[in-house]
């Protein structure tokens, strides 16, 4: 009962042939050990909304704790902190 499993490597292999160095996403990882534990596809939703859970509650907690309720977001009244842009030109060419 590793079919699932056993799908999602061939599918990595394929693209690491093809020269595309594609990883595999939580998605694509949770869909294959469902299908291994047999799990009716209907249920399958629920355990990928469960992957988000965690991100969308530091996000709420985020936004409860440092922002203002009902605030008028625009883009020059506010100073971003987030990570440092990027040059992602590299990464698009591997695809």
């Amino acid at each position: 009962a590793d079919e699932g499993v056993a799908m999602i490597k061939a599918l990595r292999k394929a693209f690491l042939d093809s020269g595309k160095n594609l990883p595999i996403n939580v998605d694509g990882a949770i869909a294959a050990l469902l299908i291994d534990l047999q799990m009716p596809r209907e249920l399958a939703n629920a355990f990928f909304i469960m992957a988000r859970v965690p991100g969308l509650v530091a996000h709420i907690y985020e936004e409860q704790t440092r922002e203002s309720p009902m605030r008028r977001i625009h883009p020059s009244d506010h100073v971003y902190d987030g990570p440092d842009p990027r040059d992602l030109t590299q990464m698009i060419r591997q695809l």
